[in-house]
C-alpha cells in the first residue's frame, strides 16, 4: 500500500498573518507505513493565533519524530488515544498559561489523522474539518461551535445557523477554554478516498458538491495533480471574497 499526502496554506486577500499552521508527517519500516497529518487554526480574533497554532504543531511533530516509532513495535490504538489526548490537555494549560504570563488571549484548532496501514484515528478540538470524499462527501467529525449545539438541541434550525451572529463562536479550542475534551474517533481507510483536513476558510464559501467535483477520487491519481486541486480550491474561496486563512491537507491510501 502507498499514502498519498499533500497540504497547501494561502494567506487569504485580507489578513496579515497566516495564523493556520500544518503538519504532514510519514514513516515506514519494514511491517508498516504510517502518518500524522494536522490542520491548525488560530484564532482569528484574537491575538497571536500563529504562536498557539505553531506551538500545537511543534509538539505534535517533536512526538512523531522522537516517540512514534517505538510506539509502533507494540501499537495500541487505545494508548495512542491517551496519548493524544493528554498532549492536547496539556497543550491547553501551557497556552493558557503563556496568555495569562502576556496579558494576552491567544488559541487554536487542533485537528489532525493518524494512520497506521489500513486504519486511522482522527482527533478533533474546534471547528476545522475532516471530510471522507470517495462516493460522496462524509463530514467525519462534529463542529465544537455554539450555533452546532444548539441545532442538536433543537433550539436552532441549519437555515438559522448560517446567518447567526455567533455561528463561528467556539465552544472548546486549544489555549482559551479551562477543560477540553478532544473528540476521538477511529475507522478504517477506504481504498483510494481522500481524506481533507480543512480549516474553515477553505469550506465557508464551498459546498460538498463542489468538494466532490474538485477533489474526486476518481480525477486524481498522482501526488502533482491532488496539489493542483486542492490548489484549485483554495483559489475558488479566495475569489469568492474568503476573508480568512485558508488551509488544507489531503491524505489517500491506495493498497
Amino acid at each position: 500500500m502507498d499514502y498519498i499526502v499533500v497540504a497547501d496554506t494561502d494567506i487569504g486577500i485580507s489578513k496579515k498573518v497566516n495564523q493556520d499552521s500544518l503538519c504532514v508527517k510519514l514513516a515506514e519500516n519494514s511491517f508498516c507505513k504510517s502518518a500524522m497529518v494536522m490542520v491548525c487554526d488560530g484564532m482569528g480574533g484574537l491575538s497571536k493565533g500563529e504562536v498557539a497554532s505553531a506551538e500545537v504543531v511543534r509538539s505534535f511533530s517533536e512526538w512523531f519524530d522522537t516517540s512514534f516509532e517505538s510506539e509502533l513495535h507494540n501499537w495500541s490504538w487505545d494508548r495512542i488515544a491517551r496519548i493524544t489526548v493528554d498532549r492536547l490537555k496539556e497543550l491547553n494549560a501551557r497556552i493558557i498559561a503563556y496568555g495569562d504570563s502576556q496579558g494576552i488571549k491567544l488559541g487554536t484548532t487542533a485537528t489532525g489523522m493518524i494512520a497506521v496501514n489500513k486504519q486511522y484515528m482522527i482527533f478533533h478540538v474546534g471547528d476545522t474539518r475532516v471530510y471522507k470524499i470517495a462516493d460522496d462527501v462524509q463530514q467525519l467529525t462534529d463542529d465544537h461551535t455554539f450555533v452546532n449545539r444548539e441545532i442538536k438541541l433543537g433550539r436552532m434550525t441549519r437555515e438559522q445557523a448560517l446567518t447567526d451572529p455567533r455561528r463561528n463562536a467556539l465552544i472548546q479550542c486549544i489555549g482559551v477554554t479551562g477543560e477540553v475534551s478532544p473528540e476521538i474517533s477511529f475507522g478504517i481507510l477506504e481504498n483510494g478516498a481522500h481524506y481533507l483536513i480543512c480549516s474553515d476558510g477553505l469550506r465557508h464559501d464551498v459546498t460538498n458538491e463542489e468538494i466532490l467535483d474538485i477533489l474526486s477520487p476518481d480525477l486524481i491519481t498522482t501526488r502533482s495533480s491532488l496539489e493542483a486541486r486542492l490548489r484549485m480550491m483554495i483559489e475558488l474561496v479566495k475569489i469568492r471574497d474568503e476573508k480568512d486563512n485558508i488551509s488544507g491537507a489531503v491524505l489517500r491510501a491506495d493498497f
